[in-house]
């Protein structure tokens, strides 16, 4: 036995299958679903890392001179040193000032990395004393400074 009957879509007349093709096609045709996701949180919002000036100085890891500036624990490629830091600025918008940064590193402890020749100066034997600016990205949660540019004062 062979069947006649005809699918539903074809027992429409031409403006009932517009119609339903109107009606439906929001629902398999979604033309601003992903903006709405997007503006409901859906993807998040990427911002770089916040660029920061700090101002300090490196001093020797056994030190044990007291002072009443931040310090941090720095690498710089082998290198181990104490960093104190007199000033700490964000030079873009971010929630945290400088010095709230600081305090989310925990534990006290950043890596400085970028290119060589920027490395090269905070690698010298008489660094230890000597004041110092250093710019760069900071990421917070990989205790990195990643710099862009290096001054270091001159020996006194």
């Amino acid at each position: 036995m062979i069947s006649t009957r005809v699918p539903f879509a074809l027992s429409l007349s031409k403006g009932k299958r517009f119609f339903f093709l109107f009606l439906f096609a929001p629902f398999f045709f979604p033309s601003h679903s992903s903006l709405a996701f997007a503006q409901a949180g859906g993807l998040p919002h990427v911002e770089p890392p916040p660029l920061v000036r700090i101002v300090g100085a490196f001093a020797p890891v056994d030190d044990t001179q007291r002072s009443n500036l931040q310090t941090l624990s720095v690498q710089v490629k082998a290198q181990q040193w104490k960093m104190r830091i007199r000033e700490i600025k964000t030079l873009t918008a971010t929630t945290n000032s400088g010095w709230g940064l600081l305090q989310d590193l925990f534990p006290p402890y950043l890596h400085l990395t970028g290119p060589d020749e920027l490395l090269a100066p905070l690698q010298q034997n008489d660094i230890a004393g000597r004041a110092f600016t250093l710019e760069g990205r900071l990421y917070v949660g990989d205790h990195m400074l990643y710099l862009t540019a290096v001054t270091v004062a001159e020996p006194q």
